[in-house]
């Protein structure tokens, strides 16, 4: 069967000599329809690279979001710890205004004339200051409290510094043959801290002292078996077990 063929002719100007092409029609479909296809590929290309370019846009924008939850998650595991250390000093607080006898420290004068004010009733006003509650010196308890030792230990390297627990003004700072150097801190109307042990002191007597002052330096003073503090806390006339008062560090 005779193939049908377009014929294309290519008229040059200024009477140049004719050029004539004959063409098979089934070679210029498959080039219009390569045309077609590199324009289908073209097309997809171009729509290919920008849903790449998006998606590279979306991984960066779930990137951010993804470090601000990791800093949100850690910032709500700091808050639980804060949560958990005011539950700890609230329970603590609960337990000095709700289990002392006011009436058993009503009946522990102080000796001295001045009013007994009791840390129950400066809580309850608000005198946070002059109750202490804060901890001198950050270490586990060699010794506890106990009616034959009214005090705690607290084990520190000697040379650890010693910080008040409460304002007030100090009225013994000296050597002392059991404790070694020992500073005592009048808080004002019967209560009073005591630090033993130290190898150092920076206060004197007399002098005003606020709390978490840094006081001393812990040693091994005196009669100690072991590097530490001596702490005590007496309230009217009575020692008292210091972790009574404790509320944070």
């Amino acid at each position: 069967m005779f193939e049908k063929r377009l014929t294309l002719l290519i008229i040059p100007e200024e009477g140049e000599k004719t050029h004539e092409f004959k063409v098979p029609r089934a070679v210029l479909w498959a080039v219009g329809l390569c045309l077609l296809c590199g324009t289908g590929l073209i097309a997809v290309g171009m729509y290919s690279f920008a849903q790449s370019r998006d998606l590279e846009k979306s991984v960066v924008q779930l990137q951010r979001e993804k470090l601000l939850l990791e800093a949100e998650v850690e910032q709500i595991d700091q808050l639980e710890q804060v949560l958990l250390r005011l539950q700890r000093s609230n329970e603590q607080l609960r337990a000095i205004l709700g289990d002392w006898d006011e009436g058993e420290a009503q009946g522990n004068a102080t000796g001295s004339g001045e009013p007994f004010i009791s840390a129950q009733r400066r809580l309850n006003w608000g005198y946070v200051e002059s109750v202490p509650t804060a901890w001198p010196l950050a270490g586990p308890l060699l010794r506890s409290f106990s009616p034959a030792f009214p005090a705690v230990v607290i084990a520190a390297v000697e040379g650890s510094p010693v910080c008040a627990s409460a304002s007030g003004t100090v009225v013994r700072a000296g050597y002392d043959t059991l404790l070694g150097q020992l500073i005592i801190i009048d808080h004002g109307n019967g209560i009073e801290t005591h630090y033993g042990y130290n190898s150092a002191l920076f206060v004197s007597e007399g002098e005003h002292i606020l709390k978490g002052q840094h006081i001393a330096h812990s040693g091994r003073g005196g009669r100690a078996p072991y590097e530490g503090l001596y702490y005590a806390v007496r309230e009217g006339r009575a020692f008292r077990d210091p972790i009574y008062y404790r509320l944070w560090l």
